[in-house]
C-alpha cells in the first residue's frame, strides 16, 4: 500500500495567508462526515484571501499505468478527504440518452439526472475503483454519506414549494466528485482550482484550453462537480482556469469553443471531453 506525503504550493492571486492541510475559502458549506453512516456534517472555515495555499500531497494507488498524486484537503476523525491532483479522465457525467432528448420549443434537455443515478457515479465506484485501487486500498477508503442541494431552478410554480425538488438523493459511495459548496470551500480561489490532465486525459480528449477562448490553450482541463447545473440536463464543473460554473456544461461532456486543438471537439461522437478529480476519503494510517 502507497502512500508518501509531501508538501505542494500552489501560487494564488491576492493576499498574505497560507493555508494548510484543511486550506478552504471563507464560504462554509457542510460536508458528510466519513466516520459515521448518517448525515452528520462537518464545516471547515478558512482565509479566502492567501497569497498562496499549500496542501499536502500523498501518493496513494495508481490509474493507466500512473501512480495517482493526491492533493489532501481536510482530515478528520482518522481519515483524509483527498482529491487527485490531476484531471485523471474524461468522461460524461451521463452517458444514457434520456436527459438529451430536445424539445421543439427548447434547444435544451428537458429532465435532470442526479448524482444518485449518473453514469459517472456508477463509473466511480466500480470500474475506477477496481482499476485504480488494490484489494487493501480500497479496504482503506471509506463509504462517505453525501448530501447536497440541486443547484437547478425550479421550472414550475407548482415544483417551487415542494422542498425534494431541491434536494439531491442520499447516496452513500467510496468514490466521488466534490460538489460545487465543496469546490468553493476547499480551495482559495479560482488559481487554487486549476487542474491539469494527464496525458492518458488528453488521449482520451479532455478539453484543454482557456475560457476566454484564447488561441493559446494553457494546458488545464475542465472537471465535473457533482451538483447539478442551472438547467435540467446540465451538470456544474470547474472551467479551465479555475472557475466554478454553477450553470454547468451538458451532461455529455460537450464543450465547443471554435478552436481545433482544445480536446475532443472534432470527435464524430460528441460529449465526454470534461474531465475527471475523484475525491476520496481514507484511513489516514493507510497513507504513512
Amino acid at each position: 500500500m502507497r502512500g508518501i506525503y509531501k508538501r505542494a504550493g500552489l501560487a494564488l492571486a491576492a493576499g498574505a495567508l497560507a493555508l494548510g492541510l484543511a486550506g478552504c475559502a471563507t464560504e462554509s458549506a457542510p460536508v458528510s462526515d466519513p466516520s459515521k453512516g448518517d448525515n452528520t456534517q462537518l464545516a471547515y472555515t478558512g482565509a479566502n484571501t492567501a497569497d498562496e495555499q499549500s496542501f499536502d500531497t500523498v501518493t496513494f494507488g495508481s490509474y493507466q499505468g500512473q501512480d495517482i498524486t493526491w492533493l489532501a484537503l481536510a482530515e478528520e476523525n482518522g481519515k483524509t478527504l483527498l482529491i487527485s491532483e490531476s484531471v485523471l479522465d474524461a468522461v460524461p457525467y451521463d452517458n444514457t440518452a434520456e436527459p438529451y432528448q430536445w424539445s421543439v420549443q427548447s434547444p435544451r434537455p428537458q429532465k435532470d439526472i442526479e448524482w444518485a443515478t449518473s453514469s459517472i457515479r456508477t463509473w466511480l465506484n466500480g470500474e475506477f475503483l477496481k482499476a485504480a485501487f488494490s484489494a487493501d486500498e480500497q479496504g482503506a477508503i471509506a463509504a462517505t454519506t453525501l448530501t447536497d442541494a440541486k443547484n437547478n431552478v425550479s421550472h414550475t410554480a407548482a415544483t417551487a414549494a415542494d422542498p425534494s425538488v431541491h434536494a439531491a438523493e442520499e447516496t452513500t459511495d467510496q468514490v466521488f466528485l466534490l460538489s460545487l459548496a465543496e469546490a468553493k470551500q476547499y480551495f482559495a480561489n479560482n488559481a487554487a482550482r486549476v487542474a491539469h490532465p494527464t496525458d492518458y486525459a488528453v488521449r482520451q480528449g479532455v478539453y484543454v484550453g482557456v475560457a476566454s477562448n484564447d488561441e493559446q490553450p494553457d494546458g488545464a482541463a475542465a472537471w465535473w462537480l457533482r451538483s447539478n447545473g442551472y438547467y435540467a440536463g446540465y451538470a456544474s464543473a470547474v472551467t479551465d482556469d479555475g472557475y466554478v460554473h454553477g450553470d454547468g456544461y451538458r451532461m455529455a461532456g460537450e464543450l465547443h469553443d471554435g478552436f481545433d486543438d482544445h480536446g475532443s471537439e472534432l470527435k464524430s461522437t460528441l460529449g465526454g471531453n470534461v474531465g475527471v478529480r475523484p475525491a476520496i476519503w481514507v484511513e489516514t494510517s493507510a497513507l504513512s
